[in-house]
């Protein structure tokens, strides 16, 4: 008997299987599209081969793994970036994607990363996105755009410099996902923001600009799904309030969202308070917390609201809870993810992602 299963979110797209043979048990996972990893355990009886599958599923779908009849097909993905070789040589971001451009393989490329250019603690992508957005009829069937895929080694997240994407929002209607790493300098839409197609928007920084907050807030996109913002710390650029953060929390600003994540948060505990009788819980099926300063006081307001069951998972994981609250947590009805407790103990609190 074989189980198949995936997970998609704004950076992965892999899947998991296991099949079972009376007493032995095989695990394949990796990214959709390849052959991924093997891995083959045999046990002693089939009763006990049995009882590891079912507990290897349960495990995967407390982390968002959707079973599926077939597997999807492959995104055909391009990545573009400039090494530090490269940039000693003066090789440009905008020259790289110029020669992509010119490439069969762009009118066939539905998703397209970013990578490091050069000196992007000084320099913006702007050029690059430009002639992405000049030349959008070259890339027919791009639907997902994720700029400033780079770890800290090649630039801290708070230094990364970013650009304007209104010629990008307007130069691809059918854009459906947008990754977007690093806040400085960020300008989502001069204009009023409306996109007809777009599913996801994550804005992964150190500190979110209130300005970008409500960009969003009054942005028109009635087909997003999912929505993950940074909210981070003011020390590397959040200078907003609890009060930008409320539009979120009302049902029916984007009618079609399931996703909502509010991560990365040094006022963790104002943001769970405000949200756990919020009317946007009734249209939910993720609400996402993670990796900022949740305490008990916040896990109690989450655990005192009468909306909560209606969701399908809760995700704290990265937080400051004390060992009783997560034990009344597991015992809500819905998947709910309390790992990688902090040192409750701890005078200072961070968020996971700040610099």
């Amino acid at each position: 008997m074989k189980h198949y299963f995936e997970y998609q979110d704004s950076k992965s797209y892999k899947f998991w299987q296991i099949e079972i043979e009376t007493t032995t048990l095989t695990v394949k996972y990796g990214k959709i599209g390849t052959a991924g990893q093997e891995k083959v355990s045999s046990f002693e009886t089939a009763e006990k081969a049995q009882k590891e599958m079912e507990k290897l599923i349960g495990e995967k779908t407390k982390k968002g793994y959707v079973k599926k009849a077939d597997a999807s097909t492959k995104k055909i993905a391009r990545r573009i970036g400039v090494s530090y070789d490269e940039a000693d040589e003066g090789k440009t971001l905008a020259e790289k994607v110029s020669a992509f451009l010119e490439t069969p393989q762009a009118a066939e490329v539905e998703s397209l990363v970013i990578a490091a250019w050069e000196e992007p603690q000084e320099t913006s992508p702007q050029e690059a996105l430009d002639l992405l957005a000049i030349n959008s009829g070259k890339l027919p069937q791009l639907r997902e755009i994720f700029v400033g895929d780079m770890d800290s080694e090649e630039c801290e997240i708070s230094w990364i410099q970013q650009a304007d994407y209104s010629k990008l929002f307007a130069a691809f209607p059918a854009l459906e996902r947008l990754h977007i790493k690093g806040s400085t300098g960020l300008t989502l839409s001069s204009l009023p923001l409306q996109h007809e197609k777009l599913k996801a928007l994550t804005i992964e920084c150190g500190g979110l600009p209130k300005e970008i907050i409500k960009t969003i807030a009054a942005a028109r996109l009635p087909h997003l799904e999912h929505l993950q913002l940074y909210i981070g710390v003011e020390d590397y650029g959040f200078d907003g309030t609890l009060e930008d953060l409320r539009p979120f929390m009302q049902k029916g600003l984007f009618p079609q969202l399931k996703y909502l994540g509010l991560v990365d948060s040094e006022m963790a505990d104002s943001i769970a308070a405000e949200i756990a009788q919020a009317s946007v819980l009734e249209q939910l099926e993720t609400l996402d917390l993670s990796m900022g300063t949740l305490s008990d006081e916040g896990g109690r307001a989450l655990l005192a609201s009468t909306k909560i069951a209606g969701l399908k998972k809760l995700d704290l994981h990265y937080h400051y809870l004390s060992n009783d609250i997560i034990k009344e947590f597991k015992k809500l009805p819905l998947i709910v993810d309390v790992s990688e407790q902090q040192d409750t103990e701890e005078e200072w609190r961070y968020p996971a992602v700040t610099e």
